[in-house]
């Protein structure tokens, strides 16, 4: 394979264990590989910018990484600066919410409304589920109704106890076509932006202000939203746990899960 210009990955069940952690040591090496070889490495992730960012925060070569969140609604560099943020539509968003909290189909649902620095949810913080969300969301904030929420909201976070939200997804972008769009981040979740919002979208962004092809990049990852990303780039890797229409629809299929260390394990292949 040729050495990508760009490397980007997705984190949940992609570039991080199943425990949510992944080898330190190896990764700080392979950033001063990639930083001596020119290579860009941009994390792109469903997770917003504060989870993210404290994943990496001890790193040496933190400064080396860009940040694509929230499915893409915001891009960032690894001080916090953000280049691009699209929130939606206020009333759109609401409506969203309303049918999300009301639909038979979206039913035993757990909802959060993600702005650029705070989440939000009508989850008692005291309840195990507001902790447990508090892992990916340490700006989670219990309000009594989302949709008075003022904040500008980039994302909506829908997820169930279950792993199959196919028909979730299908309704809901039934609904709402040509308004938002819902796609599968894996774990029984499905997330919700703007139908021009995409973590392929934000790279190509990237690319265009870096001015690399996206042809000359790589990218990994294992959900429905990472889809358009793996189409997007020249060498577009889906890890060997991924889920079944992401495996059917990549051209590249890992040998490795993420558990075994897949995302380092090829880029340790590119850098020999």
């Amino acid at each position: 394979m040729t050495i990508p210009r760009v490397i980007a990955t997705d984190l949940d069940g992609t570039f991080l264990n199943d425990r949510g952690r992944y080898d330190h040591r190896r990764f700080e090496r392979l950033l001063v590989e990639m930083k001596q070889r020119g290579i860009r490495f941009v994390i792109a992730t469903g997770d917003p910018l504060d989870h993210a960012r404290s994943l990496f925060s001890g790193l040496a070569n933190a400064t080396e990484l860009t940040y694509i969140v929230e499915d893409g609604a915001l891009l960032a560099l690894s001080d916090g600066t953000i280049l691009t943020s699209y929130p939606m539509p206020t009333a759109t968003w609401r409506a969203a919410v309303r049918w999300i909290q009301t639909a038979p189909v979206m039913a035993d649902n757990f909802l959060i409304a993600c702005g650029a620095a705070t989440a939000y949810t009508e989850l008692p913080s005291d309840s195990s589920r507001f902790q447990a969300s508090r892992t990916f969301y340490p700006s989670l904030t219990s309000v009594a109704r989302l949709s008075a929420v003022q904040d500008e909201i980039l994302k909506l976070d829908v997820t169930w106890l279950r792993d199959d939200v196919a028909q979730q997804e299908a309704d809901f972008n039934r609904v709402f076509t040509g308004e938002l769009r819902a796609t599968s981040s894996g774990l029984g979740g499905l997330n919700v932006s703007l139908p021009t919002v995409s973590k392929a979208a934000a790279l190509s962004q990237l690319g265009s202000l870096w001015q690399i092809d996206p042809l000359e990049m790589a990218a990994f990852g294992d959900s429905g939203n990472d889809l358009a990303l793996l189409q997007l780039v020249g060498q577009g890797l889906a890890v060997a746990n991924a889920a079944p229409e992401l495996l059917a629809s990549s051209n590249s299929v890992s040998l490795l899960t993420n558990d075994q260390g897949a995302v380092m394990d090829q880029i340790e292949s590119w850098l020999v």
